[in-house]
């Protein structure tokens, strides 16, 4: 097995621990306030209750693939 190729695995083995453990995270997030948040707004939440910082395009990707999405308010008309 090539070096390059070992490396790679190692750090897809680490990719899908962290994965699996975020989707709880995030899960919990997005119940506790009723589907009203969306990946940022996930984000700022996981950020300020975790130790270590989340990137908003991992938790957008993440709600795609579980496909949660955001309540969006309908636009009040005069």
């Amino acid at each position: 097995m090539a070096r390059s190729t070992f490396h790679y695995q190692c750090q897809v083995a680490q990719r899908a621990d962290k994965l699996g453990a975020m989707e709880p995270r995030i899960r919990s997030v997005y119940d506790e306030h009723k589907g009203r948040y969306g990946y940022r707004r996930i984000t700022a939440a996981l950020c300020s209750s975790m130790a270590e910082p989340v990137n908003h395009k991992f938790v957008q990707r993440l709600m795609r693939k579980m496909r949660l999405r955001a309540l969006i308010r309908a636009k009040k008309r005069s």
